[in-house]
């Protein structure tokens, strides 16, 4: 197949609608790569992409056709479920995205490899399902019954299998995206886009998507995920069972369906988004451990309401850590928002970052991000992560894998949350978590060092009584950017 009839094929499955109106100028780019990832597929798996695409009725609208293609790619599958609760997107699109999140069984079980399936049905005390009851990206999901051998008690699980060749089809995406990098950022200059830094991006996530095919490192996460969370009788962590290898992830089957998918009144839909809110972003983040754990794929197949109305969190092979330094530096910029300190924020993003950062766009960056706070903006905990967007949008600095993979999973879980419940508010959660957290420290404050952040809200003593002191400037800075807004406003409207 020429480079020219992929083109062709490219432009007529109109991908670059993908990508939302905001980023429409990026659509040319978007055309190119995946031109270049395709020309770069071996040539019989090329074949099966045309092939299916000839299968399809010619009335079969684009999205779907687009789901298609999706498909047959894990790489691309897993970045279809990230961007399929995206509101920018066409309601179109975004439900042909959505089948992406968890697929119903249809001809799954065919993809798990024979061998794999005698192996399994050999087990004592196992019953083997004849047919799955999911596909992901590179996993089938195959259900079956255990007959506990000392008490006769028979349990319901779940084996996560790899699909058969899947981690040959995964590893030659990836070599392809490992290169993409380097021609992204050269067609950025054809195209008069701003330069970006394409390969450090994309060689993070063929790390992070390498991860997939590691069941090993999931089993580990589950473990831990399950003691993070053993108080909270709301959220279920699915539990391993003693069949798990470095091929297979035998546990629990959690019986419920897609937290975007409950029928369940808007007041329990709107606590059911605050518990989402709670256990996968405020319990993570304030938390006074060195290291936290956190599900860095929370896309809505990996996230169900059980049938008993609690919060299960499935599917743990993706999950990122972030470290106190960090959390703390986050709050920082929060509290210099408050305390309208431009340079208390310059200084907790210069200690996030991973580059030194052109401190002149940098001030700047920041200083239209505290007229957003003196237009009516509240400076929480979204206005810092748009913050950390738009520096690192415009190139300003680099950030950490870990901090990047955070931002992702925010983005992927918002979505998520406006999904179960329209205009629910992360803010408002987090600062009530944050609030609970505060009250439970007040007797260890009382014998803290002053300069000691070893709490969950990573604030020091120090930190709040600079607060209280600095009232007064925070005030005079307040209103003297009221006034240098209205003065710069005066000055565009007189030219």
């Amino acid at each position: 197949m020429t480079s020219r009839q992929i083109n062709e094929l490219v432009v007529n499955l109109d991908i670059g609608q993908i990508l939302p109106q905001a980023y429409a100028e990026y659509r040319p780019l978007l055309i190119d790569g995946v031109c270049f990832f395709l020309e770069r597929l071996p040539e019989h798996r090329l074949a099966e992409i045309l092939l299916e695409q000839y299968r399809l009725d010619s009335e079969t609208s684009y999205s779907d056709r687009v789901l298609n293609l999706l498909h047959q790619c894990p790489t691309l599958h897993k970045l279809g479920q990230i961007v399929a609760r995206d509101r920018r997107l066409s309601i179109e699109l975004r439900r042909s995205l959505q089948q992406l999140e968890f697929i119903g069984f249809g001809s799954a079980f065919e993809k798990i490899p024979d061998e794999v399936k005698r192996q399994l049905r050999r087990i004592p005390g196992i019953v083997v399902a004849d047919h799955a009851l999911a596909e992901a990206s590179v996993a089938v999901i195959l259900p079956f019954t255990w007959r506990e051998p000392a008490s006769d008690d028979i349990h319901h699980g779940v084996f996560k299998l790899l699909k058969t060749g899947i981690t040959e089809r995964l590893h030659q995406e990836l070599d392809i995206w490992g290169k993409l990098g380097v021609f992204l950022e050269e067609r950025c200059e054809h195209h008069g886009l701003p330069p970006l830094d394409y390969r450090e991006t994309l060689e993070n996530m063929c790390r992070l998507l390498r991860r997939e095919i590691c069941f090993e490192l999931e089993q580990r996460h589950l473990i831990e995920a399950a003691a993070f969370y053993h108080e909270e009788v709301d959220i279920v962590i699915p539990r391993l069972l003693p069949f798990c290898s470095n091929q297979v992830t035998a546990m629990e089957r959690i019986y419920g369906g897609k937290i975007t998918d409950t029928a369940l009144p808007l007041r329990e839909r709107r606590q059911l988004a605050g518990k989402l809110i709670d256990a996968m972003i405020a319990m993570p983040f304030w938390n006074p451990a060195q290291e936290t754990l956190y599900h860095a794929d929370p896309h809505a197949g990996n996230i169900f309401c059980t049938d008993e109305g609690q919060l299960a969190i499935l599917d743990w092979t993706l999950a990122g850590r972030l470290d106190k330094e960090q959390r703390v530096n986050m709050v920082q910029i929060v509290l210099g928002g408050l305390l309208h300190s431009e340079a208390g924020i310059c200084r907790a993003l210069e200690n996030l970052g991973r580059t030194r950062p052109d401190e002149s766009r940098l001030r700047s960056a920041v200083s239209v991000a505290m007229r957003a706070v003196r237009q009516g903006q509240f400076p929480g905990f979204g206005w810092s992560q748009g913050l950390l967007d738009n520096i690192a949008l415009s190139n300003i600095m680099g950030f950490p894998e870990n901090l990047i993979l955070f931002r992702k999973a925010l983005l992927t879980l918002t979505a998520v949350i406006e999904d179960v419940a329209e205009n629910s508010s992360v803010d408002q959660v987090m600062l009530a978590a944050g609030l609970r957290r505060f009250c439970g420290e007040v007797p260890a404050r009382l014998i803290a060092a002053p300069g000691s952040r070893a709490f969950g809200t990573h604030l020091s003593n120090v930190d709040l009584l600079t607060i209280w002191a600095t009232s007064p400037n925070t005030a005079a800075a307040y209103c003297l950017g009221i006034w240098q807004d209205c003065l710069k406003s005066f000055k565009s409207r007189s030219n």
